[in-house]
C-alpha cells in the first residue's frame, strides 16, 4: 500500500515538501509559509509538511541533515532543494519559478 507522500507524487502536480522538527521553534514558521503557500498557489501544486524527529525514514531516503529542509518534486523526481530557515519571500520566489515552467 503506497504511503501518502508517494500518492501526491503521482498526482502529476509539483510537490513542496518541507522537512520539520517538531522540537525547533522554526518549525511554527515553516507551518505558517506552508499555509501562506498553500492560500497563495491553491490547487496549482501541494504542499506538504513532514516532521523529521517522527519519520525518520522519509528524512533518510531524501538525506536531510538540516532542519528545516524544503525539497520540490515533479513527476515524481526531486528538482530542487534548499535547507535553512528562509523568509517566505525567498521560497516563494522558488516555488513561483519552478512552477512557471512547469
Amino acid at each position: 500500500m503506497k504511503n501518502r507522500f508517494e500518492k501526491c507524487l503521482e498526482s502529476g502536480k509539483p510537490v513542496l515538501l518541507a522537512f520539520l522538527h517538531a522540537g525547533r521553534q522554526d518549525a511554527v514558521k515553516v507551518k505558517y509559509d506552508i499555509k501562506k503557500l498553500r492560500d497563495k498557489y491553491g490547487d496549482k501544486a501541494l504542499f506538504l509538511m513532514v516532521d523529521g524527529s517522527y519519520n525518520h525514514e522519509l528524512a533518510r531516503k531524501y538525506k536531510i541533515d538540516t532542519y528545516p529542509s524544503w525539497v520540490m518534486f515533479e513527476e515524481g523526481r526531486e528538482v530542487w532543494r534548499d535547507g535553512g530557515t528562509k523568509e517566505f519571500e525567498a521560497i516563494d520566489e522558488s516555488v513561483n519559478g519552478l512552477l512557471q515552467n512547469a
